[in-house]
């Protein structure tokens, strides 16, 4: 198995028809022309390729990369809007490695993500487990505030959950998320995951500074 990045020299199409064909391995509901422009829909995407053994297409991540201002800072944000691995190469932390292989590029100061998917969720977290900032939970104001500034946490409320912001329900089991995190979705609620990987708590200074 090894991860790429995609360029421009590859072939759109054929990269759109193996990530809908996963798609549907998978069970995820969606329609092709939503994954094509998902994973195309501008030349600012990071778009992570899993291919297997067969240099076949067994998965991809999506990433995005945001800025938030803080007072006189620039906190650099890397969100991952899309990622879907083929079942049988489930239970491997591959999602894991894309994560890990998009923040090795880019350096963030906060990865996150939003989901109904527990997995999803506990993959960030699990990626970087010494990580100081974290959320779900309840957000300070000045938290929430600058959080709000990324286009995927607009509508974000102080739990983490972002309402209603999904067409209909994406996975079934949206218990997992209440019994892990205490948070009740409901049927097209997002729950809002962000971390801070690195140990210089320079994010966390921020906000503690804003607090005082």
């Amino acid at each position: 198995m090894k991860i790429i990045d995609y360029n421009k020299t590859l072939d759109k199409k054929k990269i759109a028809d193996s990530a809908y064909r996963i798609c549907g391995n998978a069970e995820f509901p969606v329609e092709y022309q939503d994954v094509y422009e998902h994973l195309f829909e501008n030349d600012n995407l990071i778009l992570k390729l899993l291919l297997n053994e067969e240099n076949s297409l067994a998965g991809f991540g999506v990433f995005e990369n945001y800025r938030i201002f803080l007072e006189s800072q620039i906190i650099t944000m890397l969100y991952l809007s899309g990622m879907v691995i083929d079942p049988k190469y489930q239970g491997k932390n591959i999602s894991r490695e894309i994560i890990k292989n998009a923040y090795k590029q880019l350096q963030s100061d906060l990865i996150s993500l939003r989901t109904q998917n527990i997995a999803m969720a506990k993959s960030l977290l699990d990626t970087f487990n010494d990580n100081l900032f974290v959320m779900p939970g309840n957000i300070n104001d000045a938290i929430l505030s600058c959080l709000r500034q990324v286009s995927p946490f607009k509508d974000m409320d102080e739990q983490g959950v972002i309402r209603d912001c999904y067409p209909n329900q994406l996975y079934y089991n949206l218990n997992a998320i209440e019994e892990n995190f205490g948070i009740k979705l409901h049927s097209m609620d997002a729950l809002g995951v962000v971390i801070e990987p690195r140990k210089n708590k320079k994010v966390l200074s921020f906000f503690n500074q804003m607090e005082k």
